[in-house]
């Protein structure tokens, strides 16, 4: 006799259909890092070296989320970033107009929408913690449906990060050099809801050769950048 529940689970495990990822925070904030970066700028690959330096770390996307903005303000100086956007100077200008960060530079880090200098003078991140509500997400073949429960309008930010990017830099102050990234931001887009529920699609590959992808989200009042909860994962093959 044929066992038609094993027969169609053998049918779809080899018929090509994708299985649904899910992405969840859980009910502390997870913190976001940011770093402002160029390869243009010969002060950035230590600050890019110590986040990368993460990968491995037992609470990444759990506990906190790092993503790095490579910025255009240092591509007049003989070497265009490929992977800058005025978008990105535009977020962290905006950090500034609101008072979260001092000036606009690079290296910059932002943690959890407030400018953050102890990586300057070799402190850990610091490790504290509060409630926020859980942000949770489904992917399905490139759509993402996502969930956080509010009563406030919000922006949800979505973002594709690469990971082992390497960039042979032939002008500029980092002429010479060759460069190995991770946490780079190669897409980013950003949707208004009134209720805290979104459906969108995303993209989950890039033109960038990258080694990983992974995909991070995290929302935001309307009138602030400061995130609320964040949540991520690597993208499954």
């Amino acid at each position: 006799m044929i066992n038609f529940a094993i027969l169609l689970t053998c049918l779809f495990s080899f018929s090509g259909f994708a299985q649904a990822q899910t992405f969840q925070s859980t009910n502390t904030r997870t913190h976001l890092l940011e770093l402002y970066s160029s390869q243009g700028c010969s002060s950035c690959p230590p600050a890019e070296r110590w986040v990368s330096k993460l990968i491995n770390h037992p609470q990444l996307w759990q506990q906190f989320i790092p993503i790095v903005f490579h910025v255009d303000y240092w591509d007049y100086l003989g070497w265009k970033d490929p992977f800058s956007s005025k978008q990105f100077s535009m977020r962290q200008r905006n950090y500034h107009y609101q008072g979260a960060v001092s000036s606009v530079y690079t290296p910059g880090i932002i943690l959890d929408g407030h400018e953050w200098r102890g990586w300057f003078r070799g402190k850990p991140m610091p490790d504290i913690t509060s409630k926020a509500g859980i942000l949770s997400a489904t992917l399905n073949e490139g759509n993402l449906k996502v969930l956080y429960d509010s009563k406030v309008p919000l922006k949800l930010n979505v973002a594709l990060l690469g990971f082992g990017i390497e960039t042979n830099i032939q002008d500029g102050e980092n002429a010479g050099r060759t460069f190995h990234e991770d946490f780079i931001v190669l897409n980013k887009q950003t949707i208004f809801s009134k209720n805290g529920m979104w459906n969108l699609p995303v993209q989950t590959t890039s033109h960038f050769k990258a080694q990983r992808y992974a995909l991070v989200m995290w929302v935001n009042s309307a009138e602030s950048l400061q995130p609320l909860q964040a949540t991520g994962d690597w993208l499954e093959n």
